[in-house]
């Protein structure tokens, strides 16, 4: 789903731990930062298919994504205010997906 024209790939993880890794031409939106201005700057269309992750999604990679108990994760509180925003195609990326397995592209400061 990744890759289909349209879908719009959200790291709610704060702007630090993006920068240090993430999955290329994932858009960074911190939990903290989703209003009603940042999401219509970021994911103006609410019918655009979104996919979100976190920290709890990626294993093996404590430094970018340190691991949460899953009540904690943002995917949680993100999957929420985007559907109160409006969002009604919305998506979770898998939990713990071996970060060395992945076939997701990642980039950041980590990775070169």
């Amino acid at each position: 789903m990744s890759r289909e024209p349209g879908t719009v790939v959200l790291d709610a993880r704060s702007r630090g731990k993006f920068d240090e890794l993430h999955v290329r031409d994932a858009i960074s939106l911190p939990f903290s930062d989703i209003a009603i201005e940042s999401l219509k700057a970021a994911i103006p269309d609410r019918s655009t298919r979104i996919l979100i992750y976190c920290n709890n999604n990626f294993a093996n990679a404590e430094g970018p994504f340190p691991a949460k108990i899953a009540r904690a994760s943002l995917n949680l509180s993100t999957y929420i205010a985007l559907y109160s925003y409006g969002y009604r195609n919305v998506y979770e990326l898998e939990p713990l997906i071996d970060l060395r397995a992945s076939k997701l592209p990642f980039e950041g400061s980590l990775s070169r």
